[in-house]
C-alpha cells in the first residue's frame, strides 16, 4: 500500500495510506456528514471496522498489534463508547491492508431507506455467461441484503452449480425452474420459495418452454460485496 508519514498534533508520526482524488472526495464528504450527524456516522464507521475485522478472521488483539493501538481502545470503538480519529483510522486501514475510504466511502450515499419504482431498477449482467439481473436497491449502502430479480432464461449458457458465502432466498415470480442444490433437484413454480445455505454448490435452471423469473435475496456480512455482487457469488469457483 502506498503510504506517507504525517506528524499530527497530539498524535505524533503516523503512517497513513496516500489518498487518491476519489478517496479525498469521499473523506471530505465524510467530514461534512460528521459535522451534521456525528453520532450516526461514528456508529457506521465503528460497525464497518468490526465487520471488516471479522471478515478477515482477526481478533481485536491481533488487529491491535497490527495497527499499534490498544485492544481496549479498539473494543471501545467497536462498541460505540469511543470515537476514532482519522489518524487512528488510518492506522487501522494499514492493519487491515485496506484503503481508508473503505470506512466511509458508502457513507457518502448512505440512505436509511431505498425506494425502487416500477421499471427503475439497475439492469446488469453479473458475468458474460450469467442471466440479466435487476438490482432493486443498488443505491443503498451499508446493507446486509441484496434484493434482485433474475430472468433465468436470459443466460446465454446453461448454469453450472457454484457455491458462495452468506445466505440466499428465492421466490418464483413467474414460470417454472429447477433448483439444483448439491445432489438434489427441486422443481419450482410460481409462488414457490426456498431459503438455503449457498455454501452448497447450487444453480437454478429455467423451464425451457415457460422460462422463469425469480426474486432473489442474497445476504452477507461482507459490506464490500454490495454493488459488486459477482465478487460474493465467486463465479470463478465451483
Amino acid at each position: 500500500m502506498n503510504c506517507i508519514t504525517l506528524e499530527l498534533v497530539g498524535v505524533g508520526l503516523v503512517k497513513c495510506p496516500r489518498l487518491d482524488l476519489e478517496e479525498l472526495t469521499a473523506y471530505n464528504s465524510y467530514m461534512k456528514q460528521m459535522n451534521e450527524a456525528p453520532n450516526l456516522i461514528e456508529i457506521n464507521v465503528a460497525d464497518r471496522l468490526a465487520s471488516l475485522r471479522e471478515d478477515q478472521g482477526l481478533t481485536l488483539r491481533q488487529l491491535a498489534i497490527q495497527c499499534n493501538l490498544s485492544e481496549s481502545y479498539l473494543s471501545r470503538v467497536e462498541n460505540h463508547k469511543s470515537a476514532i480519529s482519522i489518524a487512528n483510522l488510518a492506522r487501522v486501514a494499514v492493519g487491515l491492508n485496506a484503503p481508508v475510504s473503505v470506512f466511509f466511502k458508502e457513507n457518502v450515499s448512505a440512505r436509511l431507506i431505498s425506494v425502487c419504482r416500477s421499471g427503475r431498477g439497475k439492469l446488469v449482467r453479473l458475468s458474460s455467461k450469467g442471466p440479466q439481473v435487476l438490482m432493486l436497491a443498488a443505491d443503498k449502502g451499508s446493507k446486509l441484503m441484496e434484493p434482485i430479480i433474475v430472468d433465468l432464461a436470459t443466460a446465454p449458457v446453461d448454469p453450472v452449480p457454484r457455491s458462495h458465502q452468506g445466505d440466499e432466498f428465492i421466490y418464483v415470480l413467474e414460470g417454472k425452474c429447477t433448483l439444483v442444490y448439491g445432489k438434489d433437484e427441486m422443481k419450482l413454480q410460481k409462488g414457490d420459495s426456498v431459503y438455503y445455505d449457498p455454501r452448497i454448490p447450487h444453480c437454478t435452471k429455467p423451464d425451457p418452454k415457460e422460462g422463469c423469473k425469480v426474486l432473489s435475496v442474497v445476504a452477507s456480512r461482507d459490506y464490500l460485496f454490495h454493488g459488486d455482487l459477482s465478487r460474493l457469488l465467486n463465479e470463478g469457483h465451483k
